[in-house]
């Protein structure tokens, strides 16, 4: 008993030894202490890897999908078809295939340059990624690289990043290169406890701010313990979820961001990234590259700098704070105010691509300005802008005078005419109420399903039904401003209630007139052969309303009359109502864009709302200077008719008298 309670201490000595001697190996050795510590950052960038949802591509360089992944920055090192080059001089080529070695250390002086030219991109950029990554069709794969962050004044957080790495920046400003990237942020400063814990917030990197959710939002989107990222199809900033956004500022973006689908669902392989690189043999040596990945250009078109540049390195959870709780959603539909929102789209892509042209072009630019201004000159002086009365209706004007004598008359009735123009606001609610209905019956339903894309087909859908519901108004207002005219022609004074009871007694005629318009004209477009025809018709049919109301005619007889009255003047009719419309239109793109440029914190709803407002302000005017047109058509038809009846009787007599 005694030996073998010896033996059983000796072997607890032993043991303990033993413990002891592999700590001590463990603390005295740095490299075994981090290889463990990289062991659990790896497992915990393992665990919350990302989910990437790139949007899909119609076909080869379809820039409306998405056409690059996030990849590793290899393709670019060791590529004999990238530089590197020095800033000055002429920027001077540095070396050829340059590798993570060649980068280690330098500053901003120096930029990576890649095959093609960023303003003029066509397909090279595409075509030679794909060739980099040998990525085929159907085969997306992604890399994201993974960093534990830590902010020296919060030690009780830690962060953990996800970078992505982009071949090209196809957006408002294109650039070669691009990073983006989101982040989880942990309510402890331990590896091991993040590991057995989970997130507390989710920061997502959009344009130069970014966007953040808690963790149990239900916006973010999660397949596990792994966030879904929905990066924007070329500009690459990462949203919440699939739409239209837009940005108004620096940390939105200027301009629109599309992740709808239908996306590729891409799970986002990891490499791990230290903290500091130092040693240039080191395979990740590229982090301390100060520089551009991508060639140098002024402002917004600079290749960007690399992931330890950026302010999110360091002070991570600053960024963090600093982010939005939200992004601005642009509501499918066809309200007044998705079309500015979609013309503001529109019209900040066109206003980079001219600067663009600008840059690479600027004589090219130049005459463009100036043919314009020439072609507007020309218009201008093709007509007489004398000051004539709005009153009687029935009168020869010419086409500034129209313009002119409409806004002056405007400005006089402003009153009664805007109550003309609220009927856009019961009309569109009424009719977005009827559209939500409709698109809830069984029917209705199933049309969509068998469209093949519901989504799509509803939102064609409501498209349609704004587009009808804005016809009914323009007819609406027209025939009250028609009334209202006449009343005030004959020398009576007419109060804005008596218009509206005189449009609303024509109302089953007008009606009539509307809807056999609409059948004429839509069957001849829908024919696609018959288009030239509709557009024919479309001009024709423009005076209804005001031979409705004015003439005291039914729908089909209005149509009839209006005819009439077009017959001989088609240009002349087409061209002012097209003129009237345009006007109108950019009076309201003009007051909407300000209202998004300036009141950026507006909700969309209240901004369309806004808009919807601004129209039935200025509708109106037009129906004013259409009105007008009426009259000037009718005083030269009446002429004719005259002249003909003269010369009728002047033959008359001719014959008596032979």
């Amino acid at each position: 008993m005694r030996i073998a309670g010896q033996m059983a201490t000796r072997v607890v000595l032993i043991l303990l030894l033993g413990t002891f001697a592999a700590q001590s190996m463990i603390a005295s050795s740095p490299a075994l202490a981090q290889e463990s510590d990289d062991s659990l950052e790896q497992q915990l960038a393992e665990k919350y890897a990302p989910i990437v949802m790139l949007k899909a591509q119609a076909a080869p360089c379809d820039n409306t999908g998405e056409q690059w992944s996030p990849s590793s920055v290899d393709i670019v090192l060791d590529n004999p078809d990238v530089v590197l080059r020095q800033v000055g001089n002429g920027d001077p080529v540095i070396k050829v295939a340059p590798t993570a070695s060649d980068l280690f250390g330098l500053s901003e002086g120096f930029y990576l340059d890649y095959p093609g030219g960023a303003f003029a991109p066509g397909c090279i950029y595409e075509t030679d990624f794909d060739r980099y990554t040998d990525t085929q069709p159907g085969d997306r794969r992604a890399l994201a690289y993974a960093h534990v962050a830590r902010q020296d004044d919060r030690p009780d957080q830690l962060v953990l990043q996800y970078w992505f790495f982009w071949y090209f920046n196809d957006w408002n400003n294109k650039h070669e290169g691009d990073w983006e990237g989101i982040q989880l942020l942990f309510d402890t400063g331990s590896v091991e406890e993040a590991l057995a814990g989970e997130p507390v917030s989710v920061g997502y990197a959009q344009h130069e701010g970014g966007e953040k959710a808690n963790w149990d939002a239900s916006k973010l989107e999660r397949d596990g313990d792994r966030p879904v990222v929905y990066p924007s199809a070329g500009s690459h900033a990462s949203y919440f979820g699939s739409a239209l956004y837009l940005g108004r500022s620096g940390s939105e973006g200027f301009g629109c961001d599309t992740t709808d689908g239908p996306s590729d669902r891409v799970p986002a392989d990891i490499q791990l990234l230290p903290t500091t690189v130092q040693d240039a043999d080191d395979p990740l040596a590229w982090l301390t590259f100060g520089g551009r990945w991508g060639e140098r250009q002024s402002g917004a078109f600079n290749g960007p700098t690399g992931p330890a540049d950026k302010e999110r390195w360091a002070n991570p959870i600053d960024w963090h704070d600093d982010l939005r709780s939200d992004a601005a959603v642009v509501p499918a539909g066809d309200s007044q105010g998705d079309v500015i929102v979609n013309t503001f789209c529109k019209v900040v892509e066109w206003g980079s691509g001219s600067l663009i042209t600008l840059k690479t072009s600027p004589l090219r630019m130049l005459v463009t300005f100036a043919l314009a201004l020439l072609i507007a000159r020309w218009l201008v002086r093709r007509t007489v802008w004398d000051r004539v009365a709005a009153k009687p209706l029935v009168m020869r004007r010419r086409a500034g005078q129209i313009i002119r004598a409409a806004g002056s008359s405007y400005r006089h009735n402003a009153r009664a005419l805007v109550a003309f123009g609220l009927v856009y606001l019961p009309t569109a609610v009424v009719v977005g109420a009827v559209v939500g209905v409709i698109l809830q019956l069984p029917v209705v339903s199933q049309l969509v399903a068998l469209a093949g894309n519901g989504v799509e087909t509803g939102i064609l859908f409501v498209v349609l039904a704004g587009g009808v519901a804005n016809l009914v108004s323009y007819v609406a207002v027209n025939a009250m401003v028609a009334a209202y005219y006449e009343g005030s022609a004959n020398g009576e004074p007419v109060a804005p209630r008596d218009a509206v009871r005189l449009a609303w007694a024509k109302a089953p005629a007008l009606a009539a007139g509307f809807a056999r318009s609409i059948a004429i004209v839509a069957t001849l477009v829908l024919s696609i052969v018959g288009i030239p025809w509709g557009i024919r018709q479309l001009i024709r049919y423009q005076f209804m309303p005001q031979a409705v109301i004015l003439e005291d005619l039914g729908g089909r007889e209005g149509l009839e009359r209006s005819t009439e009255l077009v017959r001989g003047r088609w240009w002349h009719t087409a061209v002012m109502i097209t003129l009237f419309n345009v006007l109108i239109a950019l009076s309201g793109m003009i007051v909407g864009l300000l209202l998004l440029l300036i009141v950026t914190g507006i909700p969309l709803w209240a901004f369309s709302g806004l808009v919807t407002l601004v129209y039935a302000l200025i509708v109106p005017l037009s129906a004013v200077a259409q009105t007008l047109l009426y009259g000037d058509a009718v005083d030269e038809n009446d002429n004719e008719v005259d002249e003909n009846d003269n010369e009728t009787v002047r033959s008359d007599l001719t014959v008596s008298i032979t």
